[in-house]
């Protein structure tokens, strides 16, 4: 599934290459031949040669760039792809590009990560201050597990301040257009000649099963906050919901989950091999909305987005395989460092932190990442707090929450064996019965029963596993509502705009600023 998603990519960057928005703009209808309709005024040729292939542009009958790709080289064609995006995009945005290929999460007590921490962002490179913000984060994080048992912690909130009409209606709202969005789009897809329609029927499933529909919001109101149009930041909107929805069908494949959002998990449904499929298919739709960008957002910010997609891909499957390792290998003696490193990589990227990114880099009235450095990096640190809060919430919920507006199998993480919070800490704090949890952690999930889960819940009560979850999610949100009020670049309220195609004003800074409590006061 990676290979091809990140084949879609590189592939989705090269036909930046060849676009112009004067001869392709997305309202066009085509008249006349093809090939007439399609003729821009650069025309490329292409020679071939058993090493590979030249490609020469003419622009007005003049001689234009000159490229060789050697064809038994991949390093080589990656190199030539940095030159030709050098040549298209321009330098500046080429070195946010190249920035991701270094960007990386770090251990907080590392000699590196306090140097990041004590240097400034280096201008033009936007990943040294996201480097920088991580690094903050993770220490941050660390300093509160630290403080757990002494005066420092914090762990007060006030449910009361979580306004439920601003949350409703927000995500009514984006879930009313998110759906209109992916619907037509999967119809006009549907309606390409030749296109097997079957497959287009299984991939309106998990769409438009009833979801919470944040990465899309939070994604409309960063990119509103700043500036931009709720309409502009659509089609990146909907591409986020559908790359969720793929990583949940395969998510529940490799997880062994038996119920999805009220119903039954596709695989079960449709059988694996086909739930896969339907998967990769969702990646590929995702990859055919972001580029219609091109023509809404221009060249520059849609190769931005797509390195942010990319990047957030990266790390959603290294959080996955730590997750599946631990499980795989029956791992014990996991510290909440250790959980904490393994969320920011699975959940928090491309559920809060990229999302926010992606709104900021649509919204902004400048495309210029010299302008982006700092907003850049404290929105990823406010999405890594948020984001660790939120999955720990959610993994109480898989062990208490109401089965009706949960819509998962409650304890579903227990017969998976999955390493949350709760049960790193009792298996930690449990004395001689640790040994059994850790021995019924080892069985197939077939072979659990309803009584081994329910003696692990038990042991997390008597080992106040869940109060320790508890504690640790709320004094995150804490944190991250402190790291909320220095997001001064998002406007306090964002009213609807002449020209403006939007049903909500409620997509900005208000929704974020609710969402904190909403994360950890939910009950879905």
């Amino acid at each position: 599934m990676l290979g091809l998603f990140l084949f879609l990519v590189i592939f989705s960057c090269f036909s930046l290459l060849l676009y112009d928005p004067n001869y392709y703009p997305a309202s066009r209808k085509l008249t006349g031949s093809p090939r007439k309709a399609l003729t821009p005024k650069t025309v490329s040729h292409y020679s071939h040669s058993t090493n590979g292939f030249k490609k020469s542009d003419t622009r007005n009958g003049k001689p234009g760039t000159e490229v060789s790709i050697n064809g038994n080289s991949a390093r080589g064609l990656i190199f030539t792809a940095r030159n030709i995006l050098t040549n298209v995009v321009g330098k500046k945005t080429l070195a946010l590009a190249l920035a991701k290929e270094r960007q990386t999460l770090f251990d907080p007590e590392s000699e590196t990560t306090q140097a990041l921490m004590d240097q400034p962002p280096t201008p033009f490179d936007p990943d040294s201050a996201t480097k920088q913000a991580i690094a903050i984060a993770l220490s941050e994080i660390k300093t509160l597990n630290e403080a757990k048992n002494g005066s420092d912690w914090d762990d007060t909130t006030d449910s009361s301040q979580f306004d439920k009409t601003i949350i409703n209606e927000a995500l009514h709202n984006s879930r009313s257009a998110i759906v209109t969005k992916i619907q037509d789009f999967i119809e006009t897809q549907r309606q390409v000649s030749g296109a097997y329609t079957p497959l287009y029927d299984l991939l309106t499933d998990y769409p438009f099963r009833v979801g919470k529909m944040l990465r899309p919001t939070m994604c409309i109101s960063v990119a509103r906050a700043v500036g931009g149009m709720g309409q502009a930041a659509l089609a990146a909107a909907s591409a986020l919901e559908l790359y969720h929805n793929a990583f949940l069908i395969h998510d529940d494949i490799e997880d062994g989950s038996e119920s999805r959002r009220g119903k039954g998990t596709l695989h079960q449904m449709i059988g694996i091999p086909r739930a896969i499929n339907v998967g990769d298919a969702t990646n590929v739709l995702a990859v055919g909305l972001l580029l219609e960008n091109l023509s809404v957002i221009g060249v520059s910010k849609t190769l931005n987005v797509l390195h942010e997609i990319e990047f957030m891909a990266r790390q959603s499957v290294e959080g996955q395989a730590m997750e599946l390792d631990w499980v795989a290998s029956n791992t014990s003696h996991l510290s909440d460092q250790d959980y904490f490193t393994m969320c920011v990589k699975k959940t928090c990227w491309y559920s809060f932190i990229t999302p926010c990114r992606i709104g900021l880099i649509v919204g902004h009235p400048s495309a210029s990442p010299s302008e982006l450095i700092q907003p850049l990096a404290s929105l990823t640190r406010f999405g890594m707090v948020l984001g660790i809060a939120f999955q720990i919430q959610d993994d109480l919920l898989n062990l208490q929450g109401d089965l009706k507006a949960y819509g998962k199998e409650i304890g579903g993480d227990i017969y998976e064996g999955k390493r949350t919070l709760m049960l790193n800490h009792v298996i930690a704090h449990s004395g001689r019965a640790s040994k059994q949890i850790i021995e019924i952690l080892a069985l197939p999930r077939e072979q659990k029963t309803p009584d081994h889960v329910a003696f692990i819940m038990e042991q997390m009560q008597q080992c106040g596993s869940i109060e320790h979850g508890w504690t640790v999610a709320r004094s995150l949100a804490n944190k991250a509502a402190d790291i909320f009020e220095t997001l001064t670049f998002l406007e306090p309220e964002t009213p609807l705009r002449p020209g403006e195609e939007w049903g909500s004003s409620f997509h900005d800074r208000r929704f974020l600023k609710e969402l904190i409590n909403y994360v950890i006061y939910r009950n879905l």
